[in-house]
């Protein structure tokens, strides 16, 4: 029986003491990407953080964070590689751990940002970074992926040595597995080093600097 399968009340009708965000390891979490994400299970490797989030102690969500890959010219940032809730856990749970997560990481890294991206080609529009002001700084090129089994794989899978690579490249010639390509995808981020330094400065006496809002002192 899959104990995940029956969450439907409202977030707003539960105590806040109810929901949890933990730091766990991605064994604890893996299941919920194979079940839940569009993408399963797989993401390979550079893993820098994992998060639970779980109601009355039952994991309904997981999220994967690690060093970004493509997008060089963000320095300083990590990647949301991974997040996804049960089907049937609360309305805004995602919302609800998302924003956990980013406090977590203005309060205990010294990272400049938090990169993610929502994917087009998965008719995907990015609302739940709009809901936590992330902001949007562009596009991805199109990328190539693999489809195999019922999963998506990047096209690095295709050459790394591991076993699944060498049954990949067999099934790639064979056409079980079909070679595609996907749509750019909406490139977001969330400003950690700047939201420190409000936090910082929000005593500050702008009259002193010949400014009127905070948003002036810091342009």
């Amino acid at each position: 029986m899959n104990m995940f399968q029956h969450w439907r009340v409202s977030l707003d009708k539960l105590n806040k003491h109810d929901c949890e965000m933990q730091l766990c390891n991605f064994s604890d979490i893996r299941h919920i990407f194979e079940d839940f994400h569009y993408r399963k299970g797989h993401m390979g490797g550079g893993i820098s953080q994992c998060f639970a989030m779980l109601i009355k102690n039952e994991l309904v969500g997981g999220s994967v964070l690690g060093k970004p890959r493509h997008e060089s010219k963000y320095e300083n940032c990590i990647d949301i590689r991974r997040m996804a809730c049960l089907d049937d856990a609360p309305f805004n749970s995602e919302s609800w751990f998302l924003g956990s997560i980013l406090k977590y990481l203005l309060a205990n890294t010294k990272y400049d940002g938090v990169l993610s991206y929502s994917d087009l080609t998965q008719g995907h529009i990015g609302t739940i970074y709009k809901a936590t002001n992330f902001t949007e700084t562009g596009k991805t090129s199109p990328t190539k992926y693999v489809e195999w089994n019922d999963k998506v794989y990047h096209m690095r899978s295709l050459t790394i040595d591991r076993p699944y690579s060498y049954e990949m490249r067999k099934a790639v010639k064979d056409g079980t597995a079909i070679i595609k390509t996907g749509e750019p995808k909406i490139i977001w981020m969330y400003d950690l080093k700047g939201r420190r330094k409000k936090k910082r400065m929000g005593k500050v006496n702008l009259k002193t600097y010949g400014v009127s809002t905070l948003e002036e002192y810091l342009s």
